[in-house]
């Protein structure tokens, strides 16, 4: 559940770079001690953060990838901070200033980096084990691969504790492969002992321990590597993993901190960089002056707290709390039988037991991040008198889910005066109106709400997206627009800061559509909100919700369920897989699809929206005076979209679920098949939905594909009756 949110605006921004083993602590740290004044974002390329220590028992199977991964969305939530998925490349340390390619660069007061130190794989058809969410997909496409084999030759390149344990690992699921473990030494800094414990392992696991440096590799046209090693010698792979060798993203060396020779930021005992005050760091990123010490995840967990502390002494300007990193620790190493090896300075011990207990602290780590505590409200008790009236979740949705519910609003437009006007052609009910005047044809719509993401700019977008859909589900082309747009209280400087994100985000979809900002209007508020105003040039032929006919085939260019996984997103239970996946569907451009309907001959358009499938469907069967069959099975959804939908919701879902009450239900189906539910799924920035005559549908499938789309044939317009099958 989220920190209860401080009273006292923000006038400070504090910003972490990476979702490393270190800043989830300070996200946890900041969601249990919130520091009123103070905003907190994190940046991270991933919604999720894998924990190393697990991952080669994920390569072995005894860990699945959701298990060994902390949810950074669900934590920032917990902390009250903004989550930015974003890859960054540079500091402007003279600015303040965090930079990316293709979007605006993001101002800090304090800032932090813990992202990892990266691979230096001398190729890059090697598969490197860092990133590892990147690492994990690759090893499943060479396990395959290696499986269809049979015969085999694998090579993990690294004879340390990650390299040894990455191919113990490997032996575990691939009993028949030849596995090779290259390195100039084997554990380095480990005791004799350890290492002699470690090639009986080896031995006992068949794999081969080659005393060797890489000097190059070659790549066969066969897709094989040939390993050419120091001295003089060559070994020929079918897969090489790539574990040795680490180095810092080059733009840390870039933007003019001091780092060493390696491009590791050097940083004081404060963590704190030795050239700017401004800049924190921890974990393999990092070279601590005077505490030389190896790259190993164990200095980053420990750092988080000194960090998390530091960052807020830092803002407060207060003195900093000294980190002294450990000269020895107890080092686990799994053995990949069911053992692990124990080393503590020259003590060394293995068994079971070891392994017992590195399965422990490894799965407590991951659920001190994933399992967070429901942290105490402040909201004051409701009078029983009024407990029938409250809405039905205290979490309320963004985007389209926080639209008003289709009944309300059509009663509401039912008690208003008739609107017409002599220039008025298509008014209240479509898509967007269209007016005629002696200039010609517009199109006018408006559409809006508050913020479902937590990055403004990216924000920026999808409304923009979004409210652009009503004028090309009309075949129209946008020419203007006008925004009304509300920035929650902070400092000045903050509040400029957020507004300059979210307009960025508007005007550079409004430039990939050739259409132009011309005006608008900001105030204060809760809550970041946008709306936009859209005016369009109309083409010779609207197309309307009217146009539908029996026999068209109906069309649907993007899947459903963005509404459950945002919700999900909100309470913590949407994946990184999932937020990957509706967030491209989010930020993609239904102005191709339009030109592609209407080209092969669509009858009708819509796009779907707030009322979800279901709702905007009924409307233009009504509008069209014909009926539907359904087909539930073919109506594509986002990942894991269904399976979500039974544990969370959007707040429109139950109002939208009320247009079932139009259909037949065909055989033994039930309101609480997702595959029914997801129908009234509320989705913003969804597909378009077109009833398209079926001499034209192959070629309108073919070209949506090749467009980048995910379209579907979902059913087929009738004479009369709504039917799902």
């Amino acid at each position: 559940m989220k920190a209860e949110s401080a009273s006292l605006p923000p006038v400070r921004d504090i910003v972490l770079i990476g979702g490393g083993h270190a800043h989830v602590q300070v996200l946890k740290s900041f969601g249990m001690h919130p520091l009123p004044g103070v905003r907190l974002t994190i940046v991270s390329s991933a919604y999720d953060s894998p924990y190393s220590g697990m991952l080669p028992g994920c390569v072995a199977g005894l860990y699945t990838s959701a298990e060994i991964h902390i949810n950074l969305t669900a934590l920032a939530r917990f902390a009250g901070a903004r989550f930015i998925q974003a890859d960054v490349h540079g500091l402007n340390l003279e600015s303040n200033e965090i930079t990316f390619s293709g979007r605006p660069s993001l101002s800090y007061d304090l800032v932090s980096l813990n992202t990892g130190a990266l691979p230096q794989s001398p190729d890059e058809n090697l598969v490197v084990v860092k990133p590892i969410s990147r690492f994990l997909p690759k090893w499943e496409e060479a396990k395959a691969r290696l499986v269809a084999l049979g015969s085999a030759h694998v090579v993990v390149v690294g004879a340390g504790a990650s390299g040894v344990e990455l191919a113990l690992a490997i032996r575990s699921v691939l009993s028949d492969v030849r596995i090779s473990l290259v390195g100039s030494e084997l554990l380095p800094g480990a005791p004799h002992r350890a290492c002699r414990l470690i090639v009986r392992a080896l031995t006992m696991r068949n794999i081969e321990y080659v005393r060797a440096e890489v000097a190059s590799v070659e790549n066969t046209s066969d897709g094989q590597h040939v390993l050419r090693l120091e001295p003089g010698k060559e070994i020929l792979a079918d897969e090489a993993f790539w574990v040795t060798g680490v180095q810092a993203p080059l733009w840390i060396k870039e933007s003019g901190l001091d780092v060493d020779d390696a491009g590791f930021i050097r940083v004081n005992r404060n963590l704190q960089s030795v050239s700017h005050d401004d800049v924190f760091a921890a974990g393999d990123i990092v070279c601590l002056e005077g505490q030389g010490r190896p790259k190993s995840g164990v200095y980053a967990v420990r750092a988080g707290p000194y960090l998390s502390e530091n960052l807020r002494r830092q803002v407060l300007q207060r003195p900093l709390k000294t980190y002294r990193a450990q000269r020895r620790h107890l080092t686990l190493i799994g053995l990949g039988d069911g053992r692990a090896l124990a080393t503590r300075g020259q003590w060394t011990s293995s068994g079971r037991m070891w392994w017992r207990l590195k399965d422990w602290i490894d799965r407590r780590f991951i659920r001190l991040f994933n399992a967070l505590p429901n942290m105490p409200s402040n909201n004051r008790k409701v009078p029983d008198a009024f407990k029938a009236d409250l809405p039905d979740q205290e979490m309320r949705c963004g985007g389209c889910g926080a639209k008003l519910a289709a009944e309300p609003l059509l009663r509401v437009l039912a008690r208003l005066p008739v609107q017409k006007h002599p220039e008025l052609v298509v008014g209240i009910g479509d898509d967007a109106a269209q007016m005629i005047t002696a200039s010609g044809s517009q199109l006018l719509t408006i559409d809006g709400f508050r913020a479902m993401v937590d990055d403004p700019y990216l924000f920026g977008r999808i409304v923009t997206h979004h409210s652009l859909n009503d004028i090309f589900a009309m075949g129209a082309v946008p020419v203007a627009v006008m925004t009304l747009v509300t920035i929650p209280l902070m400092a000045e400087r903050m509040m400029e800061e957020d507004l300059y994100q979210l307009m960025r985000g508007v005007v550079d979809v409004l430039a990939q559509h050739k259409a132009v900002l011309v005006g608008g209007h900001s105030t204060e508020g809760l809550e970041l909100s946008l709306g936009l105003s859209v005016t369009a040039r109309a083409p010779d032929k609207v197309l309307t919700k009217q146009g539908a006919r029996p026999g068209d085939q109906l069309i649907l260019t993007k899947p459903l369920g963005t509404g459950v996984v945002l919700a999900g997103a909100m309470n913590g239970k949407a994946t990184a897989g999932a937020m990957d996946d509706v967030v491209t569907g989010l930020d993609q451009s239904n102005a191709r699809a339009a030109e592609i309907l209407v080209a092969c001959g669509a009858n009708a358009l819509t796009d779907i929206t707030g009322f979800g499938l279901i709702g905007h469907l009924s409307e233009v069967l009504r509008a069209s005076n014909v009926g539907v069959v359904l087909e539930k099975d073919d109506i594509p959804t986002y990942q894991e979209a269904l399976a979500m939908i039974g544990v969370v919701q959007s707040s429109l879902q139950g109002a939208n679920e009320l247009a079932f009450g139009d259909y037949t239900l065909r055989g033994r189906q039930s309101l609480a098949d997702p595959k029914l539910r997801i129908l009234a799924d509320p989705q913003t920035s969804g597909g378009l939905l077109g009833s398209m005559p079926e001499q034209g549908v192959a070629m309108s499938l073919a070209e949506l594909s090749s467009a980048g789309y995910r379209p579907a044939v979902i059913g087929t317009v009738t004479e009369d009756g709504y039917e799902i099958r």
